[in-house]
């Protein structure tokens, strides 16, 4: 339990989150109208309630299964949801939250409606915020509740590893993970915040493998340079991946590639 982030992990059975999860899972939880209704506990009704529509979506699994995803304990941990549109207000409600408390929180827009509406959810809990991914691939195929973005997505999880594999994505750790590869953590965009850059600075002697996206443009590869420089001038031994053009780690798993590939990639990376 750390006390400073409100966050836990249990090293047994890898469950971890903020508080309002700690609470569900002692199935000791307030009902809305308690001095327990926070913001974290109206995510976690969120977070549960598009898990629980995940089940009943052949099209987003679908999309999982296009993209990679196919592990049902990768699944569970992540806590991957999604999210139907036209019920998120209607159950949230019932449950005992305002309209304004939704509004709030950037759950649903003035007109009422779910502002993950046919998006993938990914629960971000550390930072007590929400990721979603449209199945489609218009303009907004990536949201986020208003807020940061907060630390490493998995960066507890680590703990004890000699290395950390950085990536962009929740896709790329998603792959990592089910390929073995369990010290996989997500930056969430090439650009790291405070928070995050703080994290790998405090790595100690373990050695960060960079692997952000082979873009056709090359800003994942920028990206990746520019922060190995900031991390090695701060006493970090870091290492940079390089996988084939226009792939990033879930696209490359995705495309029939082994974990034995994936190690011949940090094999051959370099500072």
């Amino acid at each position: 339990m750390n006390r400073r982030k409100q966050v836990f992990y249990c090293h047994g059975c890898g469950s971890g989150g903020g508080l309002a999860r700690l609470i569900y899972l002692l199935d000791d939880y307030p009902h809305p109208g308690s001095d327990f209704a926070t913001a974290e506990l109206l995510l976690e009704h969120t977070y549960r309630f598009y898990r629980r529509q995940l089940a009943h979506s052949e099209q987003a699994h679908t999309y999982l299964a296009s993209r990679g995803i196919h592990d049902r304990a990768v699944i569970e941990r992540m806590r991957i949801g999604y999210a139907p549109g036209a019920c998120l207000r209607g159950y949230l409600t019932r449950r005992g939250y305002s309209r304004q408390s939704l509004l709030d929180s950037g759950l649903i827009d003035e007109r009422g409606r779910d502002t993950f509406f046919r998006c993938l959810t990914f629960p971000i809990e550390h930072a007590g915020t929400l990721y979603g991914r449209s199945l489609g691939n218009g303009i907004c195929r990536h949201r986020f509740l208003p807020g940061s973005k907060g630390g490493l997505y998995g960066w507890a999880q680590t703990a004890g590893s000699p290395r950390i594999l950085l990536v962009e994505g929740l896709f790329d750790v998603a792959a990592l993970w089910q390929a073995g590869f369990a010290d996989a953590v997500a930056t969430l965009g090439s650009h790291l915040n405070h928070w995050q850059l703080a994290e790998l600075c405090q790595a100690g002697a373990r050695t960060i493998y960079i692997c952000f996206d082979s873009d056709r443009n090359g800003s994942g590869q920028r990206a990746a340079r520019c922060l190995s420089i900031q991390l090695r001038h701060a006493g970090v031994e870091t290492l940079r991946v390089e996988l084939p053009e226009g792939h990033d780690p879930a696209s490359f798993f995705a495309s029939g590639a082994s974990a034995a590939d994936f190690r011949h990639c940090l094999e051959r990376a370099r500072p």
